[in-house]
């Protein structure tokens, strides 16, 4: 059962990484009122992802898929915000680095494993997260 819980998590998260990747990024606008396109779009195309993978869950009857399909990109943030000196990601290393952001999202939302180790797993990740995304919003020119 959590086999296939991860498989589907994985499989859901590509194709979430697939729905990220085709978005345009050049071309929309230009001149200073382009401040706020990134504000609105990027939420917007994360909100289509986490929809697109909960959907494609949901199919696989996946149980809590709202919590995976939430918790993923949460986790794919974390790990690329404190990883940021890489700029442009491989497509090559994005697509099975989302997966295992997805399948982390799916072991740590199941009831299979125990409270100790799921806290173990998800511990890492919000050290990575308060490390790469809130310390520098908190911190700036960090």
């Amino acid at each position: 059962m959590v086999l296939r819980r991860c498989l589907v998590a994985g499989g859901a998260g590509v194709v979430a990484a697939l729905t990220v990747t085709q978005v345009p990024t050049t071309g929309w606008c230009t001149g200073g009122g382009c401040v706020l396109l990134p504000v609105v779009l990027v939420p917007l195309v994360v909100l289509a992802a986490v929809l697109l993978a909960w959907a494609v869950m949901g199919v696989a009857r996946v149980r809590r898929a709202w919590q995976v399909a939430l918790g993923g990109p949460l986790v794919a943030l974390a790990l690329t915000a404190t990883l940021s000196g890489m700029r442009t990601w491989p497509l090559v290393l994005y697509f099975p680095v989302v997966a295992a952001c997805y399948v982390l999202a799916a072991l740590v939302t199941s009831d299979a494993l125990p409270q100790a180790w799921r806290v173990a797993l998800v511990s890492p990740v919000v050290v990575l997260f308060g490390w790469g995304v809130l310390l520098p919003l908190l911190v700036p020119g960090l």
